[in-house]
């Protein structure tokens, strides 16, 4: 007898998830015996949830934004036994889902998961914590998580856009140290990011990434008189025309190394709150099976 469990977030996008419902948990009997449906009450909650789903069911299904598969991969990454994921995105910017090939749509997702074809991907573990597709410090990372609920319901990306500015022209500078195996970097910079990832803020900043190589890609914004922060706009400008290397930027492909900061600076981990400070990354390889359409040859391009 095959078992799922749909989870999904109230709260994500404009709560529109929730009239949709029962259509989703009847299109999954076509391929699952038991389906039991979970409101979340909380992203703690989801976590725990998903830790105890991971014993009970063949398959987890879930909808919400970046920040509730984050919560998702959060459980099941903890577990020795990782049931495949599938997920139905509701969120403002989507990134994963992006990343993922995922239709932004209700049918769209649906069709993917009954087809049942999965692929394996990467997990990043910060600290104590995980995270599936970025961990950022620095300009603007903050805006995701520090944006109130109402705002992003109201406003969508506005929203964000808005507080980004504010953080953009208010974000210290940060000197910076990556030691990996192989090497040591020592910087200034006002925005580091770790990427497994194709898509960052909804846009295709990192085009040629990798979501299973076992290695994450570790850029950090070189400094300039305005303290980096045109460098950040020629780097992202660069990214999104295609050109995959830049001079406003460090960049260095790693799966195990730490991050030293001088401060206690909090980090975004997939949108959400994250560990202040120094830390320690490590790459866990094909650590997630998620139901996702094969990725195009363009994808699988040498670094």
């Amino acid at each position: 007898m095959m078992k799922c469990i749909f989870i999904y977030n109230p709260a994500s996008g404009r709560g529109q998830i929730v009239n949709q419902t029962n259509y989703i948990a009847k299109r999954l009997r076509e391929v699952y015996d038991v389906v039991d449906v979970y409101p979340s009450k909380s992203s703690r909650d989801i976590t725990e949830v998903t830790i105890k789903a991971c014993e009970k069911y063949d398959a987890i299904i879930f909808s919400g934004g970046d920040g509730t598969f984050n919560e998702v991969a959060m459980g099941v990454a903890s577990c020795d036994r990782r049931p495949p994921l599938g997920y139905i995105p509701q969120g403002t910017t989507n990134d994963i889902a992006r990343n993922l090939r995922i239709p932004r749509n209700v049918k769209g997702a649906l069709k993917v998961i009954l087809a049942g074809k999965t692929i394996k991907h990467d997990v990043g573990k910060i600290n104590d914590h995980y995270f599936v597709y970025v961990a950022a410090i620095g300009a603007c990372t903050g805006t995701s998580y520090t944006t109130k609920h109402e705002e992003k319901r109201l406003l969508g990306r506005l929203a964000y856009a808005r507080n980004g500015i504010n953080e953009f022209f208010t974000t210290p500078l940060s000197k910076v140290k990556v030691i990996s195996e192989d090497k040591s970097i020592e910087t200034t910079a006002p925005l580091v990011l770790v990427l497994n990832s194709i898509s960052v803020g909804g846009m295709p900043f990192n085009r040629y990434g990798h979501l299973n190589d076992g290695l994450f890609d570790v850029i950090l914004v070189n400094n300039d008189r305005s303290k980096g922060r045109l460098n950040i706009i020629k780097l992202f400008l660069s990214r999104i025309l295609g050109l995959r290397k830049a001079k406003e930027a460090i960049a260095l492909h790693a799966s195990k190394f730490r991050i030293e900061i001088d401060g206690e600076q909090t980090w975004c981990i997939d949108g959400e709150e994250g560990p202040k400070g120094s830390v320690d990354i490590e790459n866990l390889h094909s650590h997630l099976t998620i139901f996702a359409p094969k990725r195009k040859a363009k994808s699988q391009e040498k670094r």
